[in-house]
């Protein structure tokens, strides 16, 4: 026997139901995947400097005293997430249009960028 899955909203209100999988697919859409969940909490540590080159003096400042950067992700995708993460934990998630088109070109969506930028300006509990 077969199953057939007969929602009230199917017969009732079509244009509501069209609306509700907008939202579905905008959800999907923002959603990201395990490793790249576990790349934006792994930059909810890193500083500000971990996104740049460092300079000579910084450099030679952290093998003076110690001090290690976080290196970059071999993953070009992956370190722009990372990128992203860190810039909008920093600036509340009021990040330039510049770092959002990078972060669109490293093949993430304009969801994904908001919803980053929402979870940046939420306050800390």
């Amino acid at each position: 026997m077969a199953y057939c899955s007969f929602d009230a909203q199917a017969f009732a209100f079509p244009k509501a139901r069209e609306s509700h999988r907008g939202v579905a697919s905008r959800a999907a859409e923002a959603a990201f995947a395990p490793i790249e969940r576990k790349v934006v909490a792994l930059a909810e540590a890193d500083p500000v400097a971990s996104i740049g080159a460092p300079s000579r003096f910084a450099r030679f400042f952290a093998r003076w005293f110690g001090f290690e950067r976080p290196n970059p992700l071999s993953d070009a995708r992956l370190e722009a997430l990372r990128r992203f993460a860190v810039l909008a934990r920093v600036t509340g998630g009021s990040l330039p249009a510049e770092e959002v088109q990078r972060f669109l070109v490293a093949g993430f969506s304009l969801s994904q960028a908001r919803a980053l930028q929402r979870r940046a300006a939420r306050p800390v509990r």
